[in-house]
């Protein structure tokens, strides 16, 4: 969803990692919440800054129309990044904190971040000094390596999903593409954006080989390391390359790297990129291992110690400026409006088929709040 936004606030009147408000006894629903303003939109909704009424904490909250999910073929995607975020805690990632929903839309509540993502960082900047690609590179080895161990796959690791927090720390987002892998478990879907889809993927849709597995996630941050120090992807591909093409081009091209970068640097570079995923770098334990990242402490990293070198702009959104003056002079109908017409609204005319695939998404839907979890140790959620 375009315009989405970093910043976790740490402080007494916003949320953090770690709620203190305790459990909730009270289904979370829209009027629980005061919207502040809109800071992303998308094919099927908005992402909005709330403020929860009895905690005064403020959120992301994510609304998307059911019917249009169903008429692009998303809702299933929908309900399972729901059901994925439902089961996971971390530090560097997004968390979610509620669901619910009402006759037209689906709701998410999650960390507030408004940092901006890496891709608006890119775009402003064209690249990113090695000590502060270093350090969001490490943090987001934390997140993939959490996600692993719960057996998730994410698939589309890009700098779009990477978002910063006010003090300038990474945070992965967006598990719309996620799949989770028992072991031994291969995916085969053709998922991912292109420019950061592994090999093994390319192979698979071109029947070479059976599937893949999380190894494709190191790849996707791998090509994205490349690009913070670059600018630029080490492999370009147009809208026109053709899978068979992609797939030619890693097997046989070489990644070009600048004259002043170290050969650590370039080493730890092509071990993340092999295109033979057997000998790939991967694992928290082995990238920790390699002379590049050697002398990273990573519990510190994993404690947020190391000051970030870049802190965003707190004044205004970190977005494409276009997209502010979007969001002023745009006329929609105000989410708030919804409280009392969303009945009337879920009672217009529609296709039989279209109206049970409502029912099922419906049905379908977790209603979930962060409140009435445990958060084990290894950063499961399990309900109380």
């Amino acid at each position: 969803m375009g315009g989405r936004m970093g910043v976790v606030r740490r402080g007494s009147d916003v949320t953090s990692h770690v709620s203190s408000s305790g459990k909730s006894g009270v289904a979370p629903c829209l009027q629980h919440f005061s919207v502040i303003r809109s800071i992303g939109r998308g094919a099927f909704g908005k992402v909005c800054i709330v403020q929860e009424r009895k905690t005064k904490k403020y959120f992301a909250l994510k609304y998307m129309n059911k019917r249009r999910c169903i008429e692009k073929g998303v809702a299933a995607n929908v309900i399972r990044e729901l059901t994925l975020l439902s089961k996971i805690s971390h530090p560097f990632i997004v968390n979610l904190w509620y669901t619910f929903q009402d006759p037209d839309y689906m709701y998410m509540v999650s960390d507030l971040l408004l940092g901006g993502d890496l891709r608006y960082h890119l775009s402003q900047q064209g690249k990113f000094a090695e000590d502060r690609a270093k350090l969001y590179l490490c943090e987001i080895c934390l997140a993939v390596e959490y996600l692993h161990e719960m057996k998730i796959v994410h698939r589309d690791i890009k700098p779009e999903n990477i978002l910063l927090d006010e003090q300038g720390h990474a945070h992965l987002t967006d598990l719309n593409l996620a799949t989770q892998l028992e072991d031994d478990q291969l995916a085969t879907s053709y998922s991912g954006t292109r420019p950061y889809m592994a090999p093994e993927i390319y192979a698979t849709y071109l029947e070479l080989e059976d599937g893949y597995d999380s190894r494709v996630d190191w790849w996707a941050l791998g090509v994205c390391f490349y690009e913070m120090l670059r600018g630029r992807t080490p492999f370009e591909f147009s809208s026109r390359t053709k899978p068979e093409e992609a797939y030619v081009a890693f097997r046989e091209s070489s990644i070009p790297y600048p004259a002043h970068w170290t050969t650590d640097l370039i080493h730890f570079i092509n071990t993340v990129l092999k295109f033979d995923k057997e000998k790939r770098l991967v694992g928290l334990d082995s990238i920790k291992k390699h002379a590049y990242l050697e002398r990273i402490d990573f519990k510190s990293v994993f404690e947020r110690k190391p000051a970030p070198v870049f802190i965003p702009c707190k004044e205004g959104l970190n977005c494409d400026p276009m997209y502010e003056l979007e969001e002023r002079i745009l006329v929609s109908t105000p989410i708030h409006r919804r409280r009392t017409n969303h009945n009337n609204s879920s009672g217009r005319s529609s296709s039989e088929p279209q109206n049970a695939a409502l029912v099922e998404v419906s049905k379908a839907f977790i209603d979930f709040s962060r409140h009435n979890v445990k958060i084990e140790p290894n950063g499961f959620c399990r309900s109380n």
